[in-house]
């Protein structure tokens, strides 16, 4: 039987016996629709709570567009928002990157966009900015309650009206990518974004929790919380307005607009619908974070590993197919997350006991799931020393791969995990 999982921009097909495929998981998108911007149309013009182009009307309003390594249907966003800010004052949009590249061109590109749509609207009184987590010009807002400091790009400061455009999917330690992410880390200077992500490394931070959730026990996630509360002390008395979606490639599965919480919390339930699956852990995966831009590093593609990593058995193995056409990582990541994981895993995973640096949570789960399973084998652009050092095995052939463990094991069951930076994985 032939099996499509997507590699970069393409698919790999994978021919595995019918007898030895255990399942093939991605995410249920059988409602999702083409026309993404009359659906986001259809929810801004009956939004939960007032009219975005009524609570913008003379108020000041900053908009946060997320960053190039989401792949959030920017453009039927940014279409749907902009003629509702007509009226405003004045309109500054922030791409929300909170630690990642900043120049990317990417992220130009989203500029790009932001600017043809305004002038076509003609929106006036406009600034567009990528944030810098590196930037000197920043407001010290005090202390979360679990003693992050709240350094905020002053360009995201004082606003009557803030407008959040968020694409939601799980998120393996802040539990969903949703509103407080565009906040914290989006506009947040980097001593922030470390502190509260030390935070990761703390086992009630992980995916499907959150305190917006519209499931009381599932609220306790001290990460995502933290970054709740920085959010009302950057927002303060403003109004917050949420365009959220839930995408799927080009297409849209599903959108809400308005009061952040109820639309985060409706998002929330609606990837629990189509994204979180039950499974009996099997002793071989195939994992594709999704193509790009979700494998366009191993630091990015990691996040699919840690989504997913309960499908597969102690001693088990994953083959993660992650072409990482940008490297291993951002340049500011590379020494706590990749160098890092070059020393010997129990030396890795007892060196995070100390202070923590920012990244260093990723070579910390990395490693500790390298000590569960057997072998993580990448078939992937990096090269094989690359690879070597940080205790992956690289293959140049995924089918092989796939022959080698049938020819083991007449009887292997195979699971195929396919767009894994969107789902969530529980064992049964």
């Amino acid at each position: 039987m032939d099996v499509n999982v997507t590699y970069g921009d393409k698919k790999i097909v994978l021919n595995i016996p019918e007898k030895n495929l255990a399942g093939v998981i991605e995410p249920k998108h059988a409602n999702a629709t083409s026309d993404v911007l009359s659906s986001i149309e259809r929810v801004l013009n009956s939004p939960q709570g007032s009219l975005l182009s009524e609570i913008s009307k003379n108020k000041s309003v900053c908009v946060f567009v997320e960053d190039h390594t989401r792949d959030a249907p920017h453009r039927d966003m940014v279409s749907g928002i902009v003629p509702r800010l007509i009226d405003a004052n004045r309109v500054q949009f922030i791409i929300t990157t909170g630690s990642h590249e900043v120049k990317h061109p990417g992220n130009l590109e989203i500029m790009d966009i932001i600017k043809r749509v305004s002038e076509d609207a003609k929106l006036s009184n406009y600034d567009i900015l990528i944030h810098d987590c590196k930037t000197t010009d920043t407001v010290n807002l005090g202390k979360t309650s679990r003693g992050t400091p709240v350094i905020v790009n002053s360009a995201a400061i004082g606003y009557d009206v803030y407008v959040s455009c968020t694409d939601m999917k799980a998120h393996y330690f802040a539990g969903y990518s949703n509103v407080v992410k565009n906040f914290l880390p989006g506009v947040c200077a980097f001593p922030t974004i470390e502190a509260n992500h030390a935070w990761a490394l703390n086992p009630k931070s992980t995916f499907g929790i959150h305190p917006f959730h519209p499931d009381e026990s599932r609220r306790d996630n001290p990460l995502a919380d933290d970054m709740r509360e920085a959010m009302t002390m950057i927002a303060r008395d403003a109004k917050i307005f949420l365009l959220a979606t839930v995408s799927a490639g080009r297409k849209l599965v599903w959108a809400g607009a308005g009061l952040h919480e109820p639309v985060t919390a409706q998002g929330m339930k609606i990837l629990d619908e189509i994204a979180s699956f039950t499974l009996t852990p099997t002793t071989k995966i195939v994992l594709s974070p999704g193509g790009y831009p979700q494998d366009k590093s191993l630091y990015h593609a990691q996040r699919a590993i840690e989504l997913t990593k309960n499908a597969v058995v102690d001693g088990g193995e994953i083959m993660l197919l992650a072409e990482c056409r940008d490297g291993i990582a951002p340049e500011s990541a590379i020494v706590n997350f990749y160098d890092k994981l070059t020393a010997p895993l129990d030396e890795v995973i007892d060196s995070i006991s100390g202070k923590y640096h920012l990244y260093e949570h990723k070579a910390f789960k990395f490693a500790e799931l390298l000590k569960r399973v057997s072998k993580i084998k990448v078939f992937t652009e990096l090269d094989e020393e690359t690879l070597q050092k940080v205790h992956l095995e690289k293959v140049n052939d995924p089918q092989k791969v796939i022959d080698e463990w049938i020819a083991e094991n007449p009887t292997v069951k195979i699971l195929i995990l396919d767009k894994g930076n969107k789902i969530a994985v529980y064992s049964d």
